[in-house]
């Protein structure tokens, strides 16, 4: 199965395309999708969706896995473009067909690294490792993607090596 892992962020969306291959697990394709501060941000968001909507069309996932909102109370603005930037992405699953799965942050570095906690670093290494990559993704956004198409993979049971 082809998982799309999804770190969601109004500026930037990192993204990944992992499959689970009984011969080991294989990242396809990861990156960001970047949106300028100058825009509105309703068209931020459906540049969002056609962009996610256009990783679906290429790669047939059959599940998408997105981060569960992290809300810091100092910054409630942030909390409410995240929420829109998810809900873009769950309404560009549900008109594609695409089962969505949300994950805590804290689950996802838990299921890499062993603790809930671990820094970025510590998640970018396990990643590396459990996905035999040669060069490490320059963006942590795209690196924490492929964490959450790791762990989503996983927890379906469709994930041969954690």
């Amino acid at each position: 199965m082809i998982a799309l892992g999804i770190d969601p962020g109004l500026a930037v969306t990192g993204f990944a395309v992992v499959e689970a291959l009984p011969e080991g697990n294989q990242a396809h394709d990861w990156g960001c999708i970047k949106t300028a501060r100058e825009l509105p941000n309703p068209k931020r968001l459906g540049l969002i969706y056609q962009q996610v909507c256009k990783l679906i069309t290429q790669w047939s996932p059959g599940l998408i896995v997105i981060e569960e909102a992290f809300v810091d109370p100092k910054y409630p603005r942030a909390a409410l473009q995240l929420g829109e930037v998810r809900g873009s992405v769950s309404v560009a699953a549900h008109n594609m067909e695409v089962e969505v799965l949300e994950i805590k942050p804290s689950e996802v570095k838990r299921a890499l690294t062993g603790k809930g906690l671990a820094p970025k670093e510590e998640v970018q290494l396990a990643v590396s490792r459990v996905l035999r990559l040669a060069d490490q993704p320059t963006s942590h956004h795209a690196t924490d993607a492929m964490a959450l198409a790791l762990t989503g993979l996983s927890r379906k049971g469709l994930l041969y090596h954690l």
